[in-house]
């Protein structure tokens, strides 16, 4: 059985862990500003061994704008943080995939 694609992944990531992703993204964009929480996908990983969730910012927006992440900062600049979350994984390969998402609880209620 082939794994699933990335977009698939990562819808599965934020449905099944949507309050403790939205309660992070909340307080870390409390802190820190504008950003997107990142899964990192360790699929051999025992649970005690898996990276916890981290979150990403930009500090230097041309570059930003100019790079490989373009399309995530473009997203992170215009989500709206008090209904949305913007979420990224990162998977074995290194690949990494992202996309807003908007569930119950909304951020600042988780």
């Amino acid at each position: 059985m082939p794994p699933p694609d990335p977009g698939s992944l990562l819808n599965r990531l934020v449905d099944e862990h949507w309050d403790t992703a939205a309660r992070h993204a909340w307080r870390q964009y409390d802190q820190r500003g504008r950003g997107a929480i990142v899964f990192t996908v360790q699929a051999d990983a025992a649970p005690e061994e898996r990276t916890p969730l981290k979150y990403l910012t930009f500090n230097d927006t041309s570059a930003a704008e100019d790079g490989a992440f373009s399309k995530l900062h473009e997203l992170v600049r215009a989500y709206n943080p008090e209904e949305q979350v913007v979420a990224a994984a990162v998977l074995p390969d290194e690949r990494t995939v992202f996309e807003v998402y908007e569930q119950e609880p909304h951020p600042p209620q988780a």
